[in-house]
Parts: structure tokens; C-alpha cells; sequence
């Protein structure tokens, strides 16, 4: 009988140990379940925290780009008047100290498109001849001389920013 009460013990710690086992399964599974939901989270974190940071630099792209153009915008009729002194000052007769003044105004203009340019903003000025395009191209007039759809002349450059047209360069297209 002896053997019998060991057997029995032996089967009821089996069916302990069983029963532990399956609870510690059931325990693995649940915390791989849980790992996998905190993985996804933590995926689904780091993207969101990716596009936010995409999202910032291009909103800061923009205000940077805005901000110089704004820039450009208030120093380009500037330019056109500095631009329009130095050709008047062509035509006239001055004398040596005035055309002085007027080679160091144009070393001045030269030497501030210079640093433009630097910035980013390029003066535009199309040939006569070319095709009209109005993508960078403002008709302020026509005229019946020359090919039909060219420049004929050339009223006032037009500027780019980047690769950004921001000024369209203003001229007479022929007829």
C-alpha cells in the first residue's frame, strides 16, 4: 500500500506541476501579447514622432523661404531704381565728378546684385527674340514689329528666388 500512496502522491504532484505549467504558458502568452501591443506602440510612436519632425522642417523651409522673399520683394524696387539712375546717367552729359559718383553708384548696384545672387535672388532678363513664356513673362503691352509671340523688348527684369519665379520679367511681345 505503500506504493500505491507514493504512485498516487507522484501522479497528484504531475498533475500540480501540469497545471502550473499550463498556467505559466497561458502567463509567456499573455506577455508576449502585451510585448507585441507595446512594440507596435512604440512603432507607431517613432513614426509619428518622424513625420512631426518632417512636418517641422518643412513648415521652417517655408517661413525661411517666405521670409526672404519678403526680403526680396521690398529691395527689388530699389533695384529697378538704382538700375533706371545708372542708364539716365548714360544719356546725360556729366562732368567728371558726377560721373564719378555715378561709376561708384554702379560698382555699388554691381556689388549688391552681386550679394543677392549669393542669397539666392538672380536677376532675369530675356533677349529679344525670345519665345513668351508666362510663367516668367509679363505682357505690359504689344506691338505689331517682329515674329508673333517674341519679346520685342525688354520694361523691367524679372527676379527669381531659388528656383522660384517672384517677379515676372516685364515686356513688349510682338503681335
Amino acid at each position: 500500500m505503500k506504493k500505491e500512496n507514493k504512485d498516487t502522491i507522484k501522479c497528484e504532484e504531475c498533475k500540480k506541476l501540469k497545471k502550473q505549467i499550463q498556467e505559466l504558458a497561458l502567463n509567456i502568452d499573455k506577455v508576449e501579447d502585451e510585448k507585441l501591443v507595446l512594440t507596435n506602440q512604440l512603432k507607431k510612436a517613432l513614426a509619428d514622432y518622424h513625420n512631426l519632425v518632417d512636418s517641422s522642417e518643412k513648415r521652417m523651409s517655408i517661413m525661411l523661404f517666405q521670409s526672404r522673399k519678403r526680403l526680396c520683394d521690398s529691395i527689388i524696387p530699389t533695384l529697378d531704381s538704382l538700375s533706371m539712375a545708372i542708364k539716365s546717367s548714360k544719356d546725360l552729359k556729366l562732368d567728371e565728378q558726377a560721373q564719378a559718383w555715378m561709376s561708384g553708384t554702379d560698382s555699388l548696384f554691381s556689388s549688391l546684385n552681386k550679394s543677392l545672387e549669393e542669397f539666392g535672388l538672380k536677376q532675369y532678363i530675356p533677349e529679344r527674340g525670345d519665345k513668351f513664356d508666362p510663367n516668367i513673362h509679363e505682357a505690359v503691352t504689344t506691338i505689331e514689329q517682329g515674329n508673333s509671340g517674341e519679346i520685342y523688348d525688354l520694361i523691367q527684369p524679372g527676379y527669381i528666388l531659388d528656383s522660384t519665379v517672384i517677379r515676372p520679367a516685364r515686356v513688349v511681345v510682338s503681335k
